[in-house]
């Protein structure tokens, strides 16, 4: 494991473009990066993601992400002679009424869909996920976007997936 100012890296990898990336915990560090980072996401991921329009992250946004006790992961690209830049983040929020069960979310860098990412972020977050005792992720997303059902499918045994109204709900146990 390689050490950064925030956290150890959990896991690398080297993207289908040839870009070497790394996993690890979100920081405090790591607020303006993401601020920051989410201004460049396109609108069509935005939407994908939050299924509306979203144009920024708000102060409760940031709140829940960056001040609570849920699991959330950042896919970054290293650099040693700078601080890590922040392409993606997958968080395992847990739901109040099922303490071994969380909700799985994932935005990562328009420019990283497809190149394996997902994939790397996923897995690492379902790990990490599994020693905190979660035994089940819940995905929430649009009917049409294959790309967040097919990371969950690959992470766990799907034991649950209705489409209705344009919304997908899918769960997987790990």
């Amino acid at each position: 494991m390689i050490t950064t100012e925030c956290q150890e890296y959990l896991t690398e990898g080297t993207l289908r473009h040839g870009l070497h990336v790394a996993v690890r915990p979100l920081c405090r560090d790591d607020r303006l990066e993401v601020v920051e980072g989410f201004a460049h996401i396109s609108a069509e991921s935005r939407y994908r993601r939050f299924l509306s329009g979203k144009p920024r992250l708000t102060a409760g946004d940031l709140r829940a992400l960056f001040d609570s006790d849920q699991l959330a992961l950042v896919l970054v690209w290293p650099r040693s002679s700078c601080p890590d830049i922040v392409l993606g983040i997958a968080q395992a929020i847990p739901l109040p009424d099922r303490p071994d069960t969380c909700e799985f979310s994932i935005l990562l860098a328009d420019e990283i869909h497809g190149q394996g990412a997902g994939r790397l972020l996923t897995r690492e977050l379902a790990q990490q996920a599994r020693n905190r005792g979660v035994t089940h992720l819940t995905g929430y997303m649009l009917a049409t976007n294959e790309a967040p059902a097919r990371l969950l499918a690959g992470v766990g045994e799907v034991v649950h997936d209705r489409i209705t109204s344009g919304a997908r709900e899918m769960e997987v146990e790990l």
